[in-house]
Formats: structure tokens, sequence, C-alpha cells
């Protein structure tokens, strides 16, 4: 996320190096039965040129963020944005797609060109979520909420300046934002309401498929379940950043993070899955059970099919930070040069190395 503007360089950096070092003493997530390394499926790494990004597109090598585009066969660059940054998308067809970032960005897609719409805010916005077109909530920095109602954006007024970093709902009085230190807040369509998550670790995502089945993960491999009344904490034996959570069922839920980490739960134990990199994940979602996708660092796209994770060439080595999509042959993923001026930014905002 991205900080407020009268905080120093220094200080960002001061405030990186705390989380960093946060993570390496967090005893209580250090756990006494950590498992070798090999046992996650991560000693055979595929070497980064093994995602095709030696031949990297000319067209969009020097924008500052890009849109792709699956068809169900290869990824194409639609869009290639200068002096914006893109980390969130979210669509309800391929002539209705929101796309959000940093200084208050949204782009909005009507099928043939993004034209930008006007949020009223500077903040940077983090992840977008909708019940429909004329209900789409994002959630930011300084505490920003925005909503949609298909005709204008309108900020709610939060009582805090925490940094919020996703948001999911099931309908329109259902909605969960998540952020820095364990915040979950709650909207029942009249008021947002805190609850308690049961932990100060920061938050990167959430989703569910129900009222009573709603996860939400985070630093030192937090994973917390909603039952429809309180949140639980799984006990991993991990301590690695979770960057979101795909909910392909009520026993079948997938977790990516850092160092190309793939968790799947059945209902009863979570197992790590070979992903084939050590390149962090930043996003994941599914179509259904044989078709779920993850993006992140390098260009990394990765696909499963219900046996096993594919990689799948993007022809770019951009940082993937969102994706959506509405069929397996529809997917929409954008991502940030990995050169940008903007990058000092990500070891806060996304949980780089």
């Amino acid at each position: 996320m991205k900080l407020i503007r009268n905080i120093s360089l220094s200080a960002i950096f001061c405030l990186c190096h705390f989380f960093i070092l946060s993570a390496a003493l967090a005893s209580e997530w250090i756990l006494e039965s950590q498992i070798a390394k090999d046992t996650w499926g991560l000693e055979e790494q595929s070497p980064k040129y093994e995602w095709g990004l030696e031949d990297l597109t000319s067209k969009h090598e020097k924008s500052d963020s890009i849109i792709l585009h699956y068809d169900g066969k290869t990824w194409n660059c639609i869009y290639n944005g200068h002096c914006v940054w893109l980390n969130g998308i979210y669509g309800f067809g391929s002539t209705d797609i929101f796309a959000v970032g940093d200084q208050g960005v949204i782009l909005h897609y009507d099928g043939n060109s993004w034209i930008k719409q006007e949020s009223h805010v500077t903040s940077h916005l983090n992840r977008i979520w909708g019940s429909s077109p004329n209900n789409v909530y994002i959630s930011g920095d300084q505490g920003t909420i925005l909503h949609y109602n298909g005709e204008d954006w309108k900020k709610h007024t939060m009582m805090t300046a925490n940094w919020y970093s996703s948001t999911w709902g099931l309908n329109e009085k259902y909605i969960f934002v998540v952020g820095a230190l364990g915040k979950i807040l709650h909207y029942d369509g009249k008021k947002w309401k805190e609850q308690n998550s049961g932990t100060t670790s920061w938050l990167y995502g959430v989703r569910g498929n129900s009222k009573d089945n709603v996860y939400a993960v985070g630093d030192y491999g937090t994973i917390l379940h909603y039952n429809g009344k309180d949140w639980n904490k799984f006990v991993l034996n991990t301590n690695k950043r979770l960057m979101s959570v795909c909910v392909a069922g009520s026993n079948d839920v997938f977790v990516v993070g850092a160092d190309g980490l793939i968790l799947h739960y059945d209902g009863i134990n979570w197992t790590p899955q070979r992903s084939g990199t050590n390149n962090w994940l930043r996003r994941i979602w599914g179509i259904d059970s044989n078709n779920i996708f993850a993006v992140g660092d390098c260009g990394t796209i990765l696909h499963y099919d219900g046996m096993k994770w594919n990689k799948q060439k993007s022809n770019t080595n951009y940082l993937l930070l969102g994706i959506w999509g509405n069929r397996k042959d529809n997917l929409y993923v954008v991502g940030i040069n990995s050169s940008s001026h903007y990058n000092h930014m990500l070891d806060v905002s996304y949980g780089t190395k």
C-alpha cells in the first residue's frame, strides 16, 4: 500500500525493515515442528527464463502498467498504461470491467477502451469486488473504502486511517474488508463493524463461498476461518507471507504466497502443492475446481487443471498483482513494470522480499 504522502521516504524504508524483522522474530509463528523446505515441493524450482521472459515483447516493456487477456490459449497485452500503476481488477462481463491502482486511479472497460473514472481520492487503491455493476466496492490506503452505485464513486466515512488490503462479499449486505494489524471490517448493508480477528498480523486477502465459510490470509503463515460467528486461526508449519485465497468449494481451498508457496485445504488438512517456481505469487482466482489461476512476480502465471499446476507463457516480466475472469477462456490480469520507480513501495504494500 502507498503510505501517506507526508511520511518521508526514510520512514517508509524503516517500516519495511520493521515488517521484515518482525517476520523473523515473531516467535509465536515460528513453530517447533517446521518441516523441511523440500517437503513443500520447492526443491526443484524452474529457472527464471523457463517462463519465456527472454522474449519479452517490446510493445509494452516501457509502460508502467499492463493488462493481459487470456482467450483460453494465449495471454495477450490489451492495455499499456503510462504514469499509472494498476494492481486490482474485477468485472461483470467482457464489456464491464474495472481496474484500480495508485493515486486513486479507476479505469473502466466498456468493450472498446479503458476510460478513467473520477474516484475523488488520491490514495492507493488495492482491491475491488462487486455484487453487480451497480454495487462495487474498493478497499485502499488511508482508511479508503469506495462504493460505486452505477453512476458515481462515493467514499465511505471511516473512523480509522488503517490500510485496507482486500475486500470480498457474498452480496450487497454481506461484505468483508481486511488489512493492517489484523483489521477485519464487516458490512451489513447499513454500517461497518469491526470484528475480532484474534491476530495483529497484516491480512492481505479475504474470500469465501458462504456466510459461514470465509477465509482471510496474511503475514507469518496466518490463515483465519470465519464460521458465521467467530474468526479462528489455523496452526500451520510455515511462517511465510500468504497473499491471496481462493475458495473453490467448502472442502477445496487454495492459498498462495511467498516463494511460490501454494497450499490446499481439503476440509481436514492443509497440504503444500508443487508450484514449480520460487517467485512470489500475489493473487489467485478460480473459475471452477479444474480451472484455477495464480499470478505473481516476473510475469508468473500458473494454471491448475484439477491435478497439477502448469506454467503459462505471459511474455512479460512485470509484477502481476491482480486477476479476474468469468470463464476459463476470458481472464484478465493487471501488473506493473518491475523497473518502475513506484516499486519501492512494494515492500510494504505487497510484502516483497
